[in-house]
C-alpha cells in the first residue's frame, strides 16, 4: 500500500497545533541527538502529494480501504484528541506518560515545557499513529521520508530554504518526538518507526 497523502481526520488537530507555533522550535526528545547525524533523502517535489492506490485496482481494494478508515476513527476515539479546535491536552494514561517523559527531558536539558509543546507533541505522534494505520502498518524509511515531506507540522517548523545537513539537523529532533510519542499511543507500531527513523537520520 502507497503512502498517503496527509488524512484529513487530522486536519483539525494540525491547525490546532500550526495555530500556536511560529517558526521552527528545538523539540528534544528521549531518544537522542544523534539522530541528525544522517543525510535525509526526501522526494524530489514535497509539495507532490504521494497519489492515493486506485480502489479499483483488485476486488477487495475497497474493504481494504474502508477497515483503515475505521481503525483510524476508533484510534482518535480510544486516544480521546479534540477535533474542535481546541489545543491538544494529554488525557489518557499512555498520553500523559509521554508527555511527563518528554517535559522531564526537555526540563533536564535547561528548557521550559509549555502547554504549547505539549499540544504539538501529541499532534506529531497522533499524526504518525495514522500516517501508519492508513498505510496497513507497514512502516519503513520510505514511509518516514514521505510523511516529514508532506507533513505540515514539519512545513510550519522546519523553514523551506533549509537544505541538505541543515535541513536534516532541523528535521531530525521533530522527528524524534514525533517516533517517541508513538511507541505511548500506538505502541504496535512503535519498534518500525524508530527502526525508520535510525534508518533516515541514524541511531
Amino acid at each position: 500500500m502507497k503512502a498517503l497523502v496527509r488524512p484529513l481526520v487530522l486536519s483539525l488537530i494540525v491547525a490546532t497545533a500550526l495555530g500556536t507555533t511560529t517558526g521552527c522550535i528545538r523539540l528534544p526528545s528521549p531518544l537522542g541527538p544523534e539522530g541528525a547525524g544522517a543525510p535525509l533523502t526526501a522526494p524530489a517535489d514535497p509539495s507532490t502529494p504521494t497519489p492515493l492506490p486506485d480502489a479499483s485496482a483488485s476486488p477487495d481494494a475497497g474493504d481494504e480501504w474502508g477497515d483503515a478508515f475505521a481503525e483510524r476513527d476508533r484510534f482518535f476515539e480510544e486516544q480521546q484528541l479534540p477535533l474542535d479546535g481546541t489545543p491538544l491536552v494529554a488525557v489518557t494514561p499512555e498520553q500523559k506518560e509521554f508527555i511527563a517523559q518528554q517535559k522531564a527531558y526537555v526540563e533536564e536539558q535547561g528548557a521550559a515545557w509549555t502547554a504549547q509543546e505539549e499540544s504539538l507533541s501529541l499532534a506529531l505522534a497522533a499524526d504518525a499513529c495514522e500516517t501508519a494505520i492508513l498505510n496497513a502498518h507497514a512502516i519503513d524509511a520510505d514511509l518516514l521520508r514521505t510523511h516529514v515531506a508532506t507533513s505540515p507540522l514539519f512545513a510550519q517548523l522546519v523553514p523551506a530554504d533549509l537544505q541538505g545537513d541543515d535541513r536534516t539537523s532541523a528535521e531530525a529532533p521533530i522527528a524524534s518526538v514525533m517516533v517517541f510519542g508513538t511507541t505511548f499511543l500506538c505502541p504496535d507500531d512503535g519498534d518500525a518507526w524508530i527502526e525508520a527513523y535510525t534508518e533516515v537520520y541514524g541511531g
